[in-house]
């Protein structure tokens, strides 16, 4: 379903002025892993991945995706390189439909010159979308606003998704939905990136964890290693 390529993160660091909110991560993630970021708020999750994608631009280190350096890279070139960031609180475009707000995860894939999956296939991924695709997103629940602005992002035919913290705001069972349809895309190649606060949502679904404690990583490894048992 997608190209496939590994996310490499080399001492990356990041400012909000004069005040700095990375020192140094360094991270990977290969084609079908899932890896989690826990944290706390204002440990400085959301900014790694806001680096990791050039939407904050203050930043330093080294980005690759395979083997393009996206350092100088703006935000729109690295998603035409191939990585989707899907912002906390299910951002999607309210007064369009949700066939309307797939078309654009279409066009993205077009853009970087590959043809985007099927929509049956992504449906198949998300199929409480499949009744709904008339529907605007401004009336969409929660969870559903969730697989929506999951499934824009697959349609980019993305190598690397990035989550921003996928179960923020959703009931428990509406979260399972969410994290089991992350496990399908890890399955289907796509590398991921995400982050939580809880590490409920991690157990047992993320190969490797980091702990990221004010911009820094505490520790890293298996669950067990990074929260304990």
């Amino acid at each position: 379903m997608t190209a496939e390529a590994t996310l490499t993160v080399e001492d990356l660091k990041a400012w909000y002025g004069q005040a700095r909110a990375l020192f140094g991560v360094d991270l990977t993630v290969r084609p079908g892993q899932i890896v989690g970021v826990l944290g706390h708020n204002g440990a400085g999750k959301t900014t790694l991945l806001r680096s990791i994608a050039g939407v904050h631009r203050s930043r330093s280190g080294t980005v690759r995706l395979g083997e393009t350096d996206l350092r100088a890279k703006s935000a729109d070139a690295i998603a035409r390189a191939g990585l989707s960031l899907v912002r906390e609180g299910a951002r999607v475009f309210d007064s369009m439909t949700v066939t309307q707000n797939l078309a654009l995860g279409r066009q993205l894939a077009r853009r970087r010159g590959t043809e985007p999956p099927a929509l049956e296939t992504v449906l198949d991924v998300f199929p409480a979308l499949r009744d709904r695709l008339g529907v605007k997103g401004a009336l969409l629940s929660g969870g559903q606003r969730q697989m929506l602005s999951l499934a824009r992002a697959l349609l980019s035919r993305p190598s690397v998704l990035l989550l921003d913290e996928p179960s923020a705001g959703l009931a428990p069972v509406v979260a399972k939905e969410v994290f089991d349809a992350v496990r399908t895309l890890a399955g289907d190649g796509v590398a991921l990136l995400l982050t939580e606060q809880n590490p409920h949502w991690l157990r047992g679904l993320a190969d490797t964890v980091y702990l990221l404690e004010s911009g820094k990583v505490a520790r890293s490894g298996v669950m067990e290693e990074v929260v304990g048992g």
